[in-house]
């Protein structure tokens, strides 16, 4: 493997990342090709520099990679046969929804997707009428729900701490239906939203290809079952009772379809709380982090992006504050699903370039904190959701704040040189009535504490806008390691971050392409 090295201003203008590299190189095995198998930046000593590695393949050894590949995805392939069999039902078309689909598709078991949600167009438009503040939030389609789930309006990041041979895989997928070739290799690999939204189309329509069903705005209502086995489901189709006889159901419903875990909950479906985290957004200037980061602005060469960050501290109230779903040169967006409600996230375009970047700040919380009983985490979220509704004014608008005046607990009265990015706009209000003293008190302090790794984050008028609650499941559907199914029905295939399995778009797609390669168990003649 070779490694090669670029100060970034030279790199510019570069067609794309396999010229710089070609340019850079002497001569170039004739039989063979470049790979590049890792991007990334060292900005140590405050010199920042592009760094590739390479290796030299035939395309006979790329041809045995790609097999490899999709041999460790579809370990069944040719073995398995839906003849005589009921089809498989996925419930949700996020992440995990949407790779246990194409994997079932590809082994040819035409499986029947029900989303409570609409198909992107819809959805899309539907956010935009609300961010623009045309109308309120619709409870059915809206950042958490539609075609593509959450990680739809979110930064598209790929990067995970999962380590698995799918994630060349699920980078593969992506890249035949529309993604830059660079998510294979750059070590914070991200789609943006822009360019996600296309492709997950592009991935439905090879599903239906290939013989499964897509239903939207479609919400699941009941799991049948009989001896303690799943028989088949009832859903509401725009209003309109369905049913589907079947001996498979993979449930990927995401972190906020409240009703179904109330639903599950009741219908004896074992689940336990699980820690989870809340916290707000901070908002810096893009070219501020960038400068501190990497000691140049992003904007002044091609080559380099945005500049990331991930960063714990220990604060003084025995807390930790933590980094998440950082979103350079991107802007905070109301993420709310139903009414009474205020929840932020972070999103990002491919370029990354807008004028702020970015984080969620995160505080853990846990039993001790809301109650031991399996709803009570979803209860305190609806509670901080709701105080945070009445803050920003009770009309979908977000309750902020200058981090100089949470610090010196004061309402902001005017926000400075750092301008809040979310829509259809936020309010200055009182963070810590909404959060109350202890979070807001690890929240002040670890800010503070962050300054002294990154210059300029405990800037003043940074802007904090509240509450960040939806950062991961409060419950986990309890199910058997081996074979990932419930562990109180057979046949219930609970997967991805509703579950409380994964967390993160890729960590997400592994879990769902998991529980369609053990639902293809079923099927093998």
């Amino acid at each position: 493997m070779l490694e090669l090295k670029f100060t970034p201003k030279e790199g510019s203008g570069y067609i794309s990342d396999t010229d710089k590299v070609k340019a850079a190189l002497k001569s170039i095995p004739k039989d063979k090709r470049i790979v590049i198998r890792k991007k990334f930046v060292d900005a140590r000593k405050g010199n920042a520099k592009l760094i590739y590695r390479v290796d030299f393949c035939t395309d006979s050894e790329l041809d045995k990679e790609k097999k490899e590949i999709y041999g460790k995805a579809l370990p069944f392939d040719g073995k398995v046969s839906s003849e005589n069999r009921t089809r498989p039902v996925i419930v949700g078309f996020g992440p995990a929804g949407i790779f246990a689909a194409l994997i079932l598709a590809r082994y040819g078991l035409k499986p029947i997707v029900i989303e409570r949600g609409p198909d992107m167009e819809t959805r899309v438009g539907d956010v935009e009428r609300f961010r623009a503040g045309k109308c309120p939030v619709d409870p059915g389609s809206n950042v958490q729900f539609g075609e593509g789930g959450a990680g739809t309006f979110s930064d598209g990041k790929l990067y995970t701490g999962v380590n698995s041979g799918l994630i060349a895989f699920v980078s593969d997928t992506f890249v035949k239906h529309g993604a830059c070739e660079d998510i294979c290799y750059d070590s914070h690999p991200h789609i943006g939203t822009d360019m996600l939204r296309d492709i997950i189309v592009s991935i439905r329509k090879e599903i239906i290809s290939l013989g499964g069903t897509v239903m939207f705005n479609t919400r699941l209502t009941e799991i049948v079952s009989d001896n303690g086995c799943v028989k088949g489901i009832n859903a509401e189709e725009n209003g309109k009772n369905v049913s589907f006889s079947c001996e498979h159901v993979i449930l990927a419903t995401g972190h906020s379809c409240r009703d179904t875990f109330r639903y599950l909950d009741s219908s004896g479906i074992t689940m336990q709380p699980k820690p989870f985290a809340v916290g707000v957004r901070i908002e810096h200037k893009r070219r501020d982090i960038d400068i501190a980061q990497y000691g140049i602005d992003s904007a002044e060469t091609g080559d380099i992006s945005a500049a990331n960050y991930k960063l714990a501290v220990d604060t003084k109230t025995g807390r930790k504050l933590y980094t998440f779903c950082m979103c350079p040169g991107g802007e905070v967006i109301c993420a709310s699903s139903g009414e009474d409600q205020a929840v932020v996230n972070g999103m990002s375009y491919h370029g990354r370039d807008g004028e702020n970047s970015n984080t969620a700040l995160l505080v853990p919380v846990n039993c001790d904190d809301y109650g031991s009983g399996v709803l009570d985490g979803i209860l305190f979220q609806e509670e901080l959701e709701r105080r945070a509704f009445a803050g920003g004014g009770s009309d979908g608008h977000i309750p902020a704040s200058r981090y100089g005046d949470l610090k010196a607990g004061r309402i902001t009265e005017e926000f400075g040189r750092i301008r809040p990015s979310v829509k259809p706009g936020c309010r200055p209000a009182d963070i810590r009535s909404i959060l109350g003293d202890c979070i807001t008190d690890t929240i002040v302090d670890g800010i503070e504490l962050m300054g002294r790794k990154i210059k300029g984050f405990d800037d003043p008028d940074s802007v904090i806008s509240a509450v960040e609650s939806r950062s991961s499941s409060p419950v986990r559907i309890l199910r058997d390691r081996e074979t990932y199914q419930s562990v109180s029905l057979k046949g219930l295939y609970p997967a991805g971050e509703g579950a409380g399995y994964a967390g993160g778009i890729m960590s997400s797609a592994i879990d769902g392409i998991n529980c369609a390669n053990s639902v293809a168990k079923c099927y093998i003649i």
